[in-house]
């Protein structure tokens, strides 16, 4: 049996651990309490106060725990400690990885790791936010969004001194893909809650180049991959794609593509030809079903992408049926439903400027696209920034022509939590037709927000 030195005492912790043995004998649960942990080095601990009074000698005594026996939380078998520990969430279960050696190879366990991301799934997501206000990338997160007495915890970035600026690409199973804003040429998948983090190699470049990135996970092959979409100008051979002046004013047009598959098993980049479709720069992308979905650039037959990540091949979905609006004055974006692939469907002015939520009941079919939220407002009572207070800060680069809200998901309670461009959040409650400000102390002044689900998971894994 391996003994764990106790050096701090976590009532909290112990507690959830405890309530989670009901259904264990007795004789098992005080053993608990030779538990100990020490902070988690992804995230920040500078807000806990530090320990004003000295423990005395006889308090040592009064807390020292009971003699260990075969009854003790050690001796259980794995699959019960995986049992009850995957109920956690993940900051406790992070802290729990660090009270022995014994639990730290528990919390690398692949049946842990997939066990906890399940129940995880089941529940509401945490929100990451992330800011670049006022001059460097800071991340940090909000566990619980029903609890608005909590404050916004900051993560610590690893990499941060050889990635300073970072986009963050999306979020898949508890991991994180950034890409460098500066150049966009360094790649990193990061786990924000454990500090795991893997940094991609480099790949092809070109001289003028538009670059696409995507994310995501398929259940099937059990792959991590990362998707580059270059779109570049024809430079050699002695052809110019653009003039001097084209390029100073920024017109540029890019005449061919190259798409770029990492793959986090081989570790191994491989380009696997061009993309029959213009993709839209700084358009939604949303992971679905083992696909990794996009849309095409604007215009008259604006198209729902899917990129499958175990053929990699990029097929075209159907898309509902907006009519009677016109298609060019129509603006949406994608999102996930209740793992149905959905639409936020602005309607043009003209047409009274609703937001309609449409969702794809039968994955790829037509027909099963229904149209499940409706809402006539979309001012709820908030102060907007102007224009002229959103423009230095590169996380805002697009918002002047962009859309003016996203989307990110529904809860589990039925209401859809809404971010507007200025960092702004709010639910809406579609039986109501209310809407409630979520705010949380210690959030940056402009930051955007990433659904994210905390695990275990490793780049590396």
């Amino acid at each position: 049996m391996i003994s764990c030195n106790t050096t701090y005492w976590v009532a909290p912790f112990l507690l959830k651990l405890i309530i989670l043995l009901i259904s264990i004998p007795s004789s098992s649960i005080h053993n608990l309490y030779a538990l100990s942990i020490r902070s988690s080095p992804a995230m920040d601990s500078s807000d806990e106060k530090p320990m004003k009074k000295r423990r005395s000698s006889s308090d040592d005594d009064e807390h020292q725990p009971p003699p260990a026996t075969n009854s003790s939380i050690q001796s259980l078998p794995q699959e019960i400690m995986a049992d009850m520990i995957s109920r956690l969430p993940i900051t406790s279960l992070v802290q729990f990885s660090f009270a022995c050696k014994s639990f730290k190879q528990l919390s690398r366990d692949p049946h842990l790791v997939n066990l906890h991301l399940s129940r995880t799934h089941a529940a509401d997501p945490c929100l990451i936010f992330h800011t670049d206000y006022p001059l460097r990338n800071q991340l940090c997160f909000v566990q619980n969004l029903h609890d608005e007495t909590q404050k916004a915890r900051r993560i610590n970035i690893p990499f941060a001194a050889s990635m300073p600026e970072f986009s963050v690409v999306g979020s898949c199973n508890g991991l994180l893909c950034l890409s460098d804003s500066l150049l966009n040429q360094s790649l990193c998948v990061y786990n924000p809650f454990t500090g795991d983090y893997k940094v991609l190699p480099r790949f092809m470049e070109f001289e003028e180049q538009q670059v696409v990135i995507g994310f995501g996970f398929h259940p099937v092959t059990k792959d991590y991959k990362v998707i580059r979409i270059v779109m570049y100008t024809n430079t050699y051979q002695g052809q110019v794609a653009v003039s001097p002046y084209q390029r100073r004013i920024g017109l540029r047009r890019y005449d061919r593509s190259n798409v770029q598959v990492f793959s986090l098993a081989s570790n191994l980049w491989r380009s696997i030809g061009k993309t029959p479709y213009l993709i839209a720069p700084k358009s939604s992308s949303v992971v679905l079903n083992g696909r990794w979905h996009c849309l095409s650039r604007l215009g008259r037959d604006r198209m729902i992408l899917s990129f499958d990540l175990a053929d990699e091949q990029f097929r075209e979905v159907q898309k509902p049926q907006f009519a009677p609006y016109p298609a060019r004055f129509c603006s949406y974006h994608l999102v996930v439903l209740r793992d149905c692939l959905g639409v936020a469907f602005t309607t043009p002015p003209s047409y009274g400027g609703t937001l309609e939520i449409w969702a794809m009941k039968v994955y790829d079919v037509k027909e099963s696209w229904v149209k499940e939220y409706t809402i006539a407002s979309l001012c709820p009572p908030l102060r907007l920034f102007s224009y002229q207070d959103l423009t230095p800060y590169a996380i805002w680069t697009n918002v002047r022509f962009g859309r003016a809200f996203t989307v990110l998901c529904v809860l589990k309670n039925g209401e859809i939590l809404i971010e507007y461009k200025n960092g702004g959040l709010v639910s809406y409650d579609p039986q109501t037709g209310t809407f409630k400000n979520l705010t949380f102390q210690g959030l940056p002044k402009l930051c955007k927000a990433i659904v994210h689900v905390g695990s275990l998971n490793w780049p590396d894994r």
